[in-house]
């Protein structure tokens, strides 16, 4: 039997890059290299050993980062791939797209938006939390109409230590208590609850205005599992979806290329 096909899918984010291995319409294995790497050979190496003796037939690539794009290429080039998958609005991608300025739709959000209606159906809204906390909806008789952007939990505490002079720079971590009864501790506290009442507030009023039901909610992206967990949100967490969109997208279009 001849062995499955394996398509490197890449999703380059604004503070990480996530690597998938696409297969048989499954997805295999996933990793993670930062961002803010621009050598090409550092990045190459990484990829390589994450690859192990695995070879690819291809790559799709996803960006929100255009100045990564050449970087990305040139590696793919040295793993055999002379031109990846870059997607955008022009392709199939199992949704049909309402949105007035399809052209600005960021690549991740279309692989979302893919993944959700394959994955789960329509309607949908995705909750991307990333650097940004990107809301989309996926209207079952409009398909993508849009969505919500408002910052991303960890720019919550860079902007607080950024702007007030005596607040410290922290990372999210879980804590105990309903009161803070320390700086860190006041302003994990008001992260995490905050966080977790600006994600219902959106979520109502979107749910509220799309006017179809029942409507699946789904979290993805870096923290999404810390915040959902016990915040009684009702969202369904799949770290997974935005490479299990660009495997949908590959199938979608691997024989049009």
């Amino acid at each position: 039997m001849k062995p499955p096909t394996n398509i490197l899918l890449i999703d380059v984010g604004n503070t990480s890059t996530t690597l998938g291995l696409w297969a048989a319409g499954r997805l295999l294995k996933t990793g993670r290299v930062p961002t803010a790497w621009r050598e090409s050979a550092c990045v190459l190496a990484q990829v390589r050993r994450w690859l192990g003796r695995r070879e690819i037939a291809d790559a799709v690539l996803s960006t929100v980062v255009p100045a990564v794009r050449p970087l990305w290429r040139e590696v793919l080039g040295a793993l055999g791939v002379a031109q990846p998958l870059d997607v955008n609005h022009r392709l199939k991608l199992g949704v049909k797209i309402s949105y007035p300025q399809p052209s600005a739709i960021g690549a991740d959000r279309l692989a979302n938006a893919a993944g959700v209606v394959a994955r789960y159906g329509a309607p949908a809204i995705v909750v991307d939390f990333g650097t940004a906390t990107t809301f989309d909806v996926i209207s079952r008789k409009q398909g993508y109409m849009g969505g919500i952007i408002a910052p991303g939990l960890a720019l919550m505490f860079d902007y607080l230590a950024e702007r007030t002079a005596l607040l410290p720079h922290l990372h999210w971590t879980p804590v105990r208590g309903r009161v803070g009864r320390s700086t860190a501790q006041a302003m994990q506290l008001g992260a995490r609850w905050g966080y977790r009442g600006l994600t219902r507030e959106i979520l109502a009023e979107l749910t509220r205005g799309l006017r179809e039901r029942p409507v699946r909610l789904i979290a993805t992206g870096g923290h999404a599992a810390r915040l959902a967990r016990g915040a009684r949100l009702g969202l369904t967490v799949d770290m997974d979806l935005t490479l299990r969109g660009l495997g949908r997208i590959y199938e979608l279009n691997c024989n049009t290329r």
